[in-house]
This record gives C-alpha cells, structure tokens and sequence, in this order.
C-alpha cells in the first residue's frame, strides 16, 4: 500500500531539497523508491487530481537540486570516486522519476497542465532537455578514457524521453506553450534530437513538431517551411517515416503537414530526392486508402476529415508536366523519375473513383483531356496487337501504364454527360 499522503508531504516540506536533507546518495536513493511507488499510484486518474501548485513547486526544486548535483559531478568527471559515481546515478534515476510522475500527472487533465505551466515547471523541463542531452555527449566523448561515463548516457536518454513526453502532453491545444517550447528547441536542439540514436527520442521530437505545426495559421508552421535549418528537419523527419524506423509521430508530423494545406511545399522540399518525394507520396496514399483511428481524430479534430483537394489538383498539374515520363514508360524506356511518377499516376486513378469526396478532381475536364492525349500518343507509338494467340499475351510495363491511364478515363466518365459526350 503507497503511503501517498507521507510521500506527499515529504515532498511539500523539502526533505530531500531543503537546508536539511541528508546525504547525497542517501537523500536520491530515498527519493527514488519513493517516486517509483508514487508512480505505480498516480496510473490513477483520481489519484493525479491530488497534485496542487505547492507540490509543483517543490518538484520543481527537486529538479533544479538535481540538475545542479549531477553539473557539479560531471564538471570533473576524471577525478569522481565510486561514491561519486553512485551519487551520480541514483541522481540521474531520480530525476527521470521525477519527470515521469510529472508527466504522469498532466494525462487528460487540464487544471494540472495549467497548473505546470503556472509554477514554471515548462521552463525546468526544457532545460533537462538541453542539460542532459549535453551531459550525455560529453560522457560519449570521453567513453574511452573514462568507461564508467558509458553508463550515464543511457540514463540521460531516459530523462530526455520522459521529458519530451511530458512536453507534448502540454503542449496539446495550448498555443502559448507551444511557442515556449518552439522558442527553446527550434531550430538547433530539433536538429539534434532527431539526429538521435535513440528512436523513441526522435519519435517524441516528432511528436512536439506535430503539435507545434498541425494547425492552420501556426507560426512555427511557416518557419519550418520558409527557411533552410526548417527544411532539412523536414526531410529527416520524412526520412523516419521510412525503413528501418516507421516512427508513428513522424507519420503523424508528415500528415498534419498535408492536412493543413502544404502539400505543395512539403513535396517541393522533398522533390529533389526521389526517394523522400516517393516517401511522401506513400503517406498521402495510406492516409487516402485507411480509415482513421479514434485516436487520430482526435489529434487532427477538423483536419481529418479528408485530404485537401488541392493536393490532387496538384498532382494532377504534375501528371500533366511530366507526361513524357508516363509515354517513356509505357514504351519501355528507363526513366530516373519513372518510379515517383508511376506512383503519382496510381494514386490519381484511386482518387478519381472516390465520386463523391473529390468531384474537382472528377470534373476536371482539362486533366481528362489531358490523360486522353498521354493514352493515344502510347497506342499510335506502340499499338495493340488483338491478333496475338492467348499464350503468347505477356503482360509488360505498357500494360499497366495504359491499366491506369484507363482507370482514370472511366473513374472520369462515370455519370458525367460531358466527359462521356467528349468521350
């Protein structure tokens, strides 16, 4: 049975922080077992309601008095004992028990988010962030020299994720943190962290990007999009959507990015690899093709309604620029862009069947007219042969191009009088 109301006001009264704590290792150890029975506690959704700005306050000394035990270490790290070295540990541990029950505490409840941010805690989060990140590269540096740095680094990831959790958990709705914790990170920590070892560390940066850019009219989102250092997080983050890491938020980022309209940018940043424009273009077909979980609506709320027209419309004008590439195609010829614009072509013959989400797409006399022109310049190239005995009927490369090409033709024509008359 957890003690809940003792731990508490152990707490509240500074006994581990304040002018009378014990002994360094005695005081984090103990601090540690208490935490982790507070945390097996707070799971609890009654239980997180008990937390109040005074216990915040004090968590937040906690944080400060452990950041400031493990600097003054880590300054010398040649000269540290074995006492040294344990102290610097179960430190370490406490501290990420630390940001854990604060994470913990702020799921699903608003007054403790606001709570947080009223007593400064944001501000102490972030700075584990940026603190830990350089304890754990001054530890790698000198991992050779000094072996017992190794063991700090995995435990400075531990905070690092826990903290970035607790991150996006406040920054969920609320603009004003998300300009606090966009001001801290972006652009050199993002950069950073994404550049991780550790996947769940870049999955959770993602997880802040998501927040910070996945509405219309975010001012992160324009910087992102409009400057170098933002477009570079761009593509690592379109790069992690990918084998071997498939990270959920990185997905979650790129599609927030379509759903608010950018399309056009996201795929113009990414156009000059052909293997992120294809990346991008594989998300926009998942998310096309799959129905949204519960979960995923409610991170997208309105947005996720559908994908905005203007996305295909774009495609489509694509289609039409690169329409050499489709007849090189078809008639066997290799094409460095073949694979991208291949994909392109698939994914508007699904978009022109859905009749009644994109009539614009539909509609679209012009992009009709246009595929028409792509389908006889193929057949006056290379014509049908009907003659050819049915064994010897291989399908090839022109099969599947002209497969499409007539896909979109019929999805165009379907209960649409004009596109039939022009036919």
């Amino acid at each position: 049975m957890v003690d809940v109301e003792r731990h508490f006001d152990r707490i509240r009264r500074g006994v581990w922080a304040g002018p009378n704590a014990a002994k360094p290792y005695v005081e984090w150890n103990d601090l540690s077992r208490v935490l982790t029975d507070l945390l097996k506690w707070a799971r609890n959704t009654e239980c997180c309601e008990k937390f109040d700005e005074v216990m915040y306050n004090s968590l937040k000394l906690l944080l400060k008095t452990a950041n400031e035990d493990v600097q003054q270490k880590i300054d010398n790290l040649s000269t540290l004992t074995q006492r040294d070295v344990d102290i610097v540990t179960v430190t370490i541990i406490a501290t990420a028990n630390i940001v854990r029950l604060l994470r913990n505490s702020v799921v699903n409840i608003p007054r403790n988010q606001f709570l947080q941010v009223k007593t400064g805690l944001l501000d102490s989060i972030l700075d584990c962030i940026t603190f830990y990140h350089s304890v754990a590269m001054k530890c790698h540096r000198v991992k050779h020299k000094i072996p017992y740095s190794l063991a700090y680094t995995p435990l400075c990831i531990e905070v690092i994720r826990a903290a970035l959790q607790l991150t996006c958990n406040l920054c969920v709705g609320n603009h004003a943190v998300q300009g606090a914790a966009w001001a801290r990170l972006y652009p050199v920590m993002v950069a950073t962290l994404l550049d991780s070892t550790d996947k769940q560390v870049k999955n959770f940066m993602c997880a802040v990007l998501f927040h910070c850019t996945a509405w219309v009219g975010s001012r992160p989102l324009d910087e992102i999009l409009g400057s170098e250092e933002g477009k570079a997080i761009v593509r690592t983050c379109v790069g992690l959507c990918e084998q071997p890491n498939c990270l959920e938020w990185a997905q979650l980022f790129v599609e927030g990015l379509i759903c608010v309209e950018r399309f056009v940018d996201l795929f113009e940043i990414c156009e000059a690899n052909d293997h992120l424009a294809y990346t991008v273009i594989e998300v926009l077909s998942e998310k096309l093709s799959t129905t949204p979980t519960p979960s995923k609506k409610q991170l997208l709320g309105e947005l996720e309604s559908a994908v905005p027209v203007s996305t295909f419309l774009y495609l489509a004008r694509l289609l039409a620029r690169n329409r050499d590439h489709i007849i090189d195609l078809a008639l066997g010829k290799e094409v460095a862009e073949g694979g991208l614009t291949a994909r392109v072509l698939h994914l508007l013959a699904d978009v022109t069947g859905l009749f009644d989400r994109y009539t614009r797409i539909t509609n679209n006399t012009p992009f009709l007219e246009c595929v028409v022109k792509i389908l006889n310049d193929i057949n006056s190239r290379k014509p049908i042969k009907f003659d050819q005995p049915k064994g010897e009927v291989d399908p090839d490369g022109t099969f599947a191009i002209r497969k499409e090409l007539i896909r979109i033709i019929t999805n165009m024509s379907c209960k649409n009088k004009l596109h039939q008359a022009k036919l």
